[in-house]
């Protein structure tokens, strides 16, 4: 035997110890079924009409895996029915949860496990944290990007004037300004018991962040009616963080009526911000003739990494907007307001204790 030959065989031994080891296999043709909480799919070599293999998956992890929907190469950890965990490799998505080629292998038992669990949920804070933070900066980043094309085409017409360069540039440096305090609020660098609690006009944010997305609704021509009728309505939450709440709805809402139109719809696009109230307790309803959603999505709508978008979403937003709200002793409700006289559409609920101490007015003019 030559040499090279001597090498292959080395390394085919190699990878056969490899494979026993870690249990590692190839499959092909992966599919969730998420009604029976079963992952499906065909062995190497399999032959034609073969019935697929399945295993059992946890249900919390059914969930897990159903939000994978529409990603390619993916790696995440999957318990299974016996107890046992597995690591699984997905490429080739090929609609859904469904993808063309896997690698299965056993996950590794932590020798410390306590200490395992530990880093494993540091590491998952920390990445979780990191998508939020690039999701959360990619509004004040485009606003940026438009403003600063709006100014350069300012600056070459004659006709431009120092107030509207002085408007453009004071959009760019406030924009600037909400990058950064978003950063140190993902971070967690304001978690400081010392600071006051700022009490913000809820209106006043919607309108906001209705402003951050003009260029959006303009382009997908959509109309947005903001109800600014009655009295101020604050609530016990910064500025930037309930704006962060309405830009998420309201992309959400954006994008669920471009998906309506992509079906055959040509009818108006049209989003409502309305106020209902009670003493103590604010309620802010985004509704939207777009797409509408089945009930599963309102159940799944709100966990991490859920997206009804392919290839594009993070799946992120409303688990920021629930997160954000939870901390003000709030929450968010998803429901479809479809098969309601033909109409298609969601609306989206937003509940929060109202500012009731003296600071509250105090505040919010001063924010």
């Amino acid at each position: 035997m030559t040499a090279l030959g001597s090498d292959a065989s080395a390394s085919e031994a190699l990878v056969e110890t490899l494979r026993r080891h870690v249990g590692l296999r190839g499959v092909s043709d992966l599919r969730l079924d998420t009604a029976a909480r079963t992952i499906l799919f065909r062995r190497e070599n399999a032959h034609q009409g073969e019935q697929p293999e399945a295993l059992a998956v946890h249900p919390e992890d059914v969930l897990r895996l159903a939000a994978l929907t529409g990603r390619s190469e993916v790696v995440t950890d999957l318990r299974v029915a016996d107890g046992g965990a597995l690591t699984l490799i997905l490429r080739d998505n090929l609609g859904g949860t469904h993808w063309g080629h896997a690698v299965l292998m056993n996950a590794p038992e932590p020798r410390q496990p306590h200490e395992a669990l530990a880093e494993r949920a540091r590491m998952a804070d920390l990445g979780e944290r990191a998508l939020i933070l690039a999701h959360e900066l990619r509004q004040p980043l485009f606003t940026i990007s438009m403003a600063n094309e709006s100014l350069r085409l300012m600056l070459d017409r004659p006709d431009t004037t120092r107030s509207r360069l002085q408007t453009t540039a004071s959009r760019i440096a406030e924009q600037v300004l909400r990058a950064q305090a978003i950063i140190k609020r993902t971070l967690g660098q304001a978690a400081d018991d010392s600071i006051p609690v700022r009490h913000t006009d809820v209106m006043a944010a919607a309108g906001s962040a209705v402003e951050f997305l003009e260029a959006l609704f303009e382009a997908a021509e959509i109309a947005v009616e903001l109800d600014r009728g009655g009295p101020p309505a604050c609530v016990a939450l910064g500025r930037v963080e309930l704006e962060q709440v309405f830009v998420n709805v309201l992309r959400n809402a954006a994008d669920s009526i471009q998906s309506r139109r992509a079906g055959g719809w040509d009818g108006e696009g049209r989003i409502t911000i309305a106020l209902e109230g009670k003493p103590g307790l604010m309620r802010c309803i985004v509704t939207d003739n777009g797409a509408g959603l089945s009930a599963d999505l309102e159940r799944l709508a709100f966990e991490p990494f859920f997206t009804t978008k392919a290839g594009e979403g993070t799946g992120l937003g409303l688990h920021i907007c629930r997160q954000i709200l939870n901390k003000a002793q709030g929450d968010i409700r998803l429901v479809s307001t479809g098969d309601r006289n033909g109409q298609e559409g969601a609306r989206v609920e937003i509940c929060l204790p109202r500012g009731t101490d003296k600071r509250a007015a105090a505040s919010v003019a001063a924010a």
